[in-house]
């Protein structure tokens, strides 16, 4: 909006824009599964919005994702926003003769981000510059989830001292037991993620079904091979179909 000679940006307060910070430092609350389904989704959405332009975030956090639990949606969804840009930066961006593109934004192949979130191909440029692309914003996206699983954060479980070589190796970070029991391996991870969305049941059935559909996500986001990972575009429009299928699922919250 420009008034008298100047341009202003107006942004909509949210309200409880912390809420995910605020339940992995508690550590002792799970996000309902409904909840975690329809946040995923609308940061998936931001997120394929943002990739369709080819750019790359670089600090998708808890912390960045806004959530006001008072107004909701037509689905009885929150309203959820992706926010804090300071860090995107266009794909090849040294190519652009763009104002962005000088303005001091790191280009796409140093370290930029916040260091628990962050995929290893980014992390590793601290010791050799590498170009890196949209599959970096993919990895953080897998922390989310975790977050939302869980919740706590990222490496939380690891002293701070062996994070640094986790990172380098790209070794996903873990999610509890009772969760990391609900893999199954020997499938493909879209291949289960259709599997578990496939069959509409109701109540604890229907939420067990997307809770498994959600650990393959986590998974596939976190693979050490960028190559392997989906599509924002793709998380997207599985997670839609997901948020379509925990309609008999609570989202009341305290």
């Amino acid at each position: 909006m420009e008034r008298y000679g100047c341009t202003a940006i107006f942004a909509p307060c949210v309200i409880q824009q912390l809420y995910l910070e605020k339940l992995a430092r508690a550590g002792d609350k799970d996000v309902p599964v409904a909840l975690a389904v329809f946040i995923a989704r609308d940061v998936a959405c931001a997120l394929a919005e943002l990739h369709s332009r080819h750019i790359i975030h670089r600090d998708i956090k808890g912390e960045n994702i806004l959530i006001d639990l008072e107004e909701k949606r037509d689905d009885g969804s929150p309203i959820v926003k992706l926010c804090d840009f300071d860090r995107a930066i266009p794909l090849r961006s040294s190519l652009h003769s763009c104002c962005i593109a000088h303005t001091g934004i790191p280009p796409p192949d140093v370290c930029v981000g916040t260091p628990q979130w962050m995929a290893a191909q980014v992390f590793r440029t601290m010791d050799k510059r590498d170009m890196y692309g949209l599959e970096v914003d993919i990895w953080s996206f897998g922390c989310l989830l975790l977050v939302l699983l869980t919740p706590q954060f990222p490496y939380s479980d690891i002293p701070e001292t062996y994070i640094h070589g986790f990172l380098k190796i790209g070794k996903r970070p873990c999610l509890t037991e009772e969760l990391e029991e609900l893999t199954d391996t020997g499938m493909e991870w879209e291949d289960i993620v259709i599997v578990q969305l496939d069959v509409e049941l109701k109540g604890l059935q229907n939420e067990s079904k997307i809770l498994k559909s959600l650990v393959a996500l986590d998974y596939w986001c976190t693979e050490s091979n960028a190559k392997d990972r989906p599509t924002a575009k793709k998380l997207y429009n599985l997670l839609a179909h997901a948020s379509s299928v925990v309609g008999s699922i609570s989202l009341e919250q305290e």
